[in-house]
């Protein structure tokens, strides 16, 4: 399946949302595979973060000037947030821009970790870790909720994913299946 999902991001051409700086920030989608299924790596926020509190997120964060590029910003949080060690981590590309709530544009960079793999979440930002099985996006009984002003949103084991989490989830999803299907 990582080699699929490698070739549908390679293909793909991401769009690209003009921003100043200041707004601009960058995800990782973090790709393990595990018993015959490729998980996603979210973050369950704690209540003390200074933005998104409580939510569930990608690793990221806001770019900051000594950050080379957005994969750059990727990177640097995901060791902040969850103890990647960047040499473990191989960047396949990128997907579409996308606006945020709070007024940010995030660019998710996508990477595969090579399993097995010990994080190390840091307490002040994670609350815990979230395996999200691909398997679940692409099941036939699955299906988001739409919500005012275009938001979608669904549950995982308890935790309510939504916003910016979700599309980026949902274009994810849609990158692979419209290619490979």
């Amino acid at each position: 399946m990582l080699g699929t999902i490698r070739q549908c991001i390679a293909d793909h051409t991401p769009s690209r949302i003009p921003a100043r700086d200041d707004i601009r920030a960058a995800v990782a989608v973090l790709l393990l595979e595990r018993d015959g299924d490729v998980f996603t790596v979210l973050t369950k926020r704690t209540e003390t973060v200074r933005h998104h509190k409580g939510e569930v997120s990608f690793p990221g964060g806001m770019f900051e000037p000594g950050d080379r590029d957005l994969r750059s910003t990727a990177i640097r949080e995901s060791q902040e947030e969850i103890g990647i060690d960047p040499a473990s981590v191989e960047i396949i590309g990128s997907l579409d821009d996308s606006w945020t709530y709070t007024g940010f544009v995030i660019t998710p960079h996508v990477g595969i970790i090579h399993a097995p793999y010990t994080f190390i979440t840091n307490p002040r930002e994670v609350a815990y870790l979230i395996f999200l099985p691909y398997s679940y996006l692409k099941d036939e009984q699955f299906s988001p909720a739409s919500r005012g002003g275009g938001w979608t949103s669904f549950h995982f084991n308890g935790d309510r994913i939504w916003g910016a989490t979700c599309r980026v989830l949902m274009r994810f999803r849609d990158i692979i299946e419209n290619e490979t299907f």
